[in-house]
């Protein structure tokens, strides 16, 4: 029997995060997950104690893409929202699963998610871009990046809103980049 290329965790989380982003936590079940992953149940548990465990490792590894592919630069926030909105457009199960993470409770500070380090690193660069006068200093950092991330997501969420598969996604990331500049202007 030939020895597949991808180690059964990575292949249990893509899996996972396939079936997640269509179902949540509630919805999703391990067993298409690890036929999906072509994997039994135990293996499965071998590697995630939980299916709230293999949630949160799906929604950490999808988060911490993002957050990889898309470098947050507060010197320049509109940048960095219209090209994040722009990979969650163009990859729907990290909008989907980032939302359900939301239903679900988990905190962007968790472990596998963003440590507590990296949100108060985002915090900092946020302040020193204040101080030196490229955004408004008239926002709290977490206040400033809670806006920012709100119209991001404001296609996700929007109901009736033509989203993620149909539409004019340039034109939705220079939306978002002029929101986000109007929002984060000095003065």
């Amino acid at each position: 029997m030939a020895r597949r290329p991808t180690p059964p965790r990575e292949r249990l989380l893509e899996a996972a995060r396939t079936e997640f982003a269509a179902r949540g936590l509630a919805g999703a079940r391990v067993d298409t997950i690890a036929r999906d992953a072509e994997a039994s149940k135990e293996r499965l548990y071998a590697h995630f104690s939980t299916k709230r465990d293999l949630f949160d490792a799906a929604l950490g590894e999808s988060i911490g893409r993002w957050v990889t592919v898309v470098p947050f630069d507060a010197h320049d926030l509109p940048g960095w929202a219209s090209a994040l909105y722009d990979h969650l457009a163009s990859n729907p199960d990290d909008a989907r699963l980032l939302l359900w993470g939301q239903i679900e409770g988990v905190a962007l500070p968790s472990p596998g998610v963003l440590d507590h380090g990296q949100l108060e690193a985002r915090r900092d660069s946020v302040r020193a871009a204040q101080d030196a006068g490229d955004i408004s200093s008239g926002w709290d950092a977490d206040e400033l990046l809670t806006m920012v991330f709100g119209v991001v997501l404001a296609w996700f969420v929007t109901p009736e809103a033509t989203n993620l598969h149909t539409g004019p996604q340039q034109r939705r990331c220079d939306v978002v980049r002029q929101a986000v500049a109007r929002i984060v202007a000095p003065g």
